[in-house]
């Protein structure tokens, strides 16, 4: 890799644990970024069925 793509990767990577560590809620102090809260959710639909897929293989 060349010297600018790691500058440029090592940078993004600091700026980005710096937003994280910095918008989280700590007791008795500011938030110096406000983030929305939103909600989420891991479901997901059922995967049909391999032969539902490939009817040659039924």
């Amino acid at each position: 890799m060349s010297k600018q793509l790691t500058w440029s990767a090592a940078v993004s990577v600091l700026a980005m644990a710096a937003i994280a560590l910095l918008a989280t809620d700590l007791p008795g102090s500011a938030n110096l970024i406000s983030l929305p809260k939103v909600g989420y959710s891991a479901e997901a639909a059922v995967l049909p069925q391999l032969g539902n897929l490939l009817p040659a293989l039924q």
